[in-house]
Parts: structure tokens; C-alpha cells; sequence
């Protein structure tokens, strides 16, 4: 009877670990370019355009209701980073459907903390005052700001990317081409809201404008992931990949620890020698500083001593002048001092 339970224990155990290992060969095989093509033209449309909105709103309330600079910029800002945080969601989810299996939470953070950097640097320029457009620095500081956004979040996101796939240095110019088509767009809106004093007729032109970039940014975008899906590794060689990174990273450490333990054993004769000179000096100036500190003292209690002693003697002979002057003047002042008559005696 036991042998019978075991026998079909096995049975189940071996048709449900065969089962699950044919379901994960299934979603491996059914992991190819095209369906990272699909999945990115899907989800990266929608996420774009959700993302979008919030910055389009603030936009329009910014030129019609006349905002300051400062809140122009922050409220650009926050929606920003919710736009990053959407657009990293949608694309992780599309790359995950495919061959290139990015890491989830630091493909989301990192994308969401770019963006916020691609509007600061977008919005510093001319939110708190006109730029001086005949200043060289600030033609270069507006070239740079330009260079950030165009490629801020294509370089944090292959950072992620490169351990993924071969010549992963295509996805910063696959992206960076997708910006720039995104960003043009989005400047032609600013530039047909110029002048639009309604909500409605400031927002419309950024919507539309606005979608027409997310369209080129997304199929642009989707080629290049279709490219570079084609390139990308295997589990196992991801894993490879990462061990060498790890190898290399731990002998660069390694390397660096014992290059600096022979510099601290080599510097510390010549450490110990200067410090036995700096002591020897403190001895010696301590030595000599205290030997002069006894001589001024000395110096100092004897002429205390004689300044003592001297006004001691001076106020003595003042003192015996002044009596013998008193004893002089007693003397004069008797000698003047006319003798009184008699009294006559009464009978």
C-alpha cells in the first residue's frame, strides 16, 4: 500500500515538474523581438500619453493664468517626475514581455529621478529670468541644458541595459533620436500656444502637438527595441556577464586594498621618522621655552624685589623730611610767638 502512494506521489511530482517545464520553455520561446515590438508600440503609447497630460495642464494654466517663474518650475517639475514614473512603468512592462529583461523597480526609479533631471535642466534656462542671449556662457550653459534632456534618460537607462545585450550602445542613440523628436514636437506646441489667452485654446495645441511626438518617440523607439532584442542575452549569459562584472569589480578592489597596504608599509619607516623629528623639535622648543619662562620669572620677582626695596627706602627719607620740616616750622613758629603781660594781683 505505501509502495502504491509513493509510486503515485511521483507520478504527480514528475507530470507537474515536466508540466512546469514546458510552460517555461513555452514563455521563453514565445519571448522574441517582434512580441517586444508589439508590447513596446502597446503600452508605450498609452503611458507616454497618460504621462504627458499633467505637464500639457500645467503648461496652459502657467500661460493663462500668468505664473510666476518659480511656479512654473515646480509644478513642471512634480509633473515631470510623474511623467518618468508612468513612462518607466509602461516600458519596463513592454521590454519584460520580450528577451530583454530589464530589472523592474531600478529600471522604474531610475527613468522617474531622469526625467526630473531632463525638465530641471529644460525649465532653468528661462523660468527665472530672460537669458542674455549675445553672453557666450549662456549660449553654452543653453547648449548643455539641450544635451541633458536629449540625453539624460537614455544614458541612466542603458546603464541597466548593458549587462542585457551586444552593443547596447545603440539603445542611447536609438533613444536619444526619439527625444529629440519628442522635444521638437512639444516646442512647436509652446510655439503655436504663443498668444492664446483661453484655457481650451492653450491646451489644445500642446495636446496635439504634444501626441504627434509621443506617435514618432514610441515607433522610433520600437524599431530600436526590435533591433536591439535581436542582440539581446540569454539568462545564462546575463548571468555570465554580471559574474565577470562582479570578478573584475572585486579584483579592482582587491587590487586597490593591497596596493594600499604597500604604500602604508613603505610610508610608515618615513611617517615614523618625521614624527620622532616633530617630537624631538616639540621636546627641544618646549625645553627652551620653559628655560626662558624661568629666567623672565627670575627676572621678573628680582625687579619686583628692588622696586619693592626702593620705594620702601624712598617713602622712609620722605617721611624723615617731612618730620624734620614739621620739627623746623614748630620751632620758628614758638620763636615768633610774643610773651603775654602779667596780671595784676588784686589787694
Amino acid at each position: 500500500m505505501n509502495k502504491e502512494k509513493l509510486s503515485a506521489l511521483r507520478k504527480k511530482l514528475f507530470s507537474r515538474r515536466t508540466r512546469t517545464a514546458a510552460s517555461a520553455a513555452k514563455k521563453l520561446a514565445r519571448r522574441t523581438p517582434l512580441r517586444s515590438l508589439w508590447w513596446w508600440l502597446s503600452l508605450v503609447v498609452v503611458a507616454a500619453s497618460a504621462g504627458f497630460i499633467p505637464p500639457a495642464v500645467v503648461m496652459a494654466f502657467a500661460v493663462t493664468e500668468g505664473w510666476d517663474g518659480l511656479r512654473q518650475f515646480m509644478g513642471l517639475v512634480a509633473t515631470g517626475l510623474f511623467q518618468g514614473l508612468v513612462l518607466g512603468i509602461g516600458e519596463v512592462v513592454a521590454l519584460r514581455r520580450g528577451p530583454l529583461r530589464v530589472p523592474a523597480w531600478r529600471w522604474i526609479i531610475v527613468t522617474t529621478l531622469a526625467m526630473g533631471v531632463a525638465w530641471v535642466a529644460a525649465l532653468l534656462p528661462g523660468s527665472f529670468g530672460e537669458p542674455d542671449w549675445s553672453n557666450p556662457a549662456v549660449l553654452v550653459g543653453i547648449i548643455v541644458a539641450i544635451l541633458v534632456v536629449i540625453l539624460i534618460v537614455p544614458i541612466a537607462q542603458w546603464l541597466l541595459l548593458r549587462s542585457r545585450g551586444r552593443d547596447t550602445w545603440r539603445w542611447i542613440v536609438i533613444m536619444s533620436i526619439s527625444t529629440t523628436l519628442g522635444v521638437g514636437s512639444l516646442l512647436t506646441g509652446i510655439l503655436l500656444a504663443e498668444g492664446k489667452t483661453s484655457f481650451i485654446g492653450t491646451l489644445l495645441p500642446f495636446i496635439l502637438t504634444g501626441w504627434v511626438g509621443i506617435l514618432l518617440f514610441t515607433i522610433v523607439s520600437g524599431l530600436g527595441v526590435y533591433w536591439m532584442a535581436r542582440e539581446a542575452y540569454t539568462a545564462a549569459e546575463t548571468s555570465a556577464v554580471l559574474a565577470r562584472r562582479a570578478a573584475n569589480e572585486s579584483r579592482v578592489t582587491t587590487a586597490s586594498k593591497k596596493a594600499a597596504a604597500r604604500v602604508a608599509v613603505k610610508a610608515s619607516p618615513a611617517i615614523k621618522k618625521v614624527a620622532s623629528k616633530v617630537s624631538a623639535v616639540a621636546k627641544k622648543a618646549g625645553s627652551k621655552t620653559a628655560a626662558a619662562a624661568k629666567k623672565a620669572g627670575s627676572k621678573t620677582v628680582a625687579a619686583a624685589k628692588m622696586t619693592a626695596t626702593t620705594v620702601r627706602s624712598r617713602t622712609a627719607v620722605a617721611s624723615a623730611q617731612a618730620k624734620a620740616r614739621a620739627k623746623a616750622q614748630a620751632k620758628k613758629t614758638s620763636a615768633r610767638k610774643p610773651s603775654t603781660p602779667e596780671s595784676p594781683k588784686k589787694r
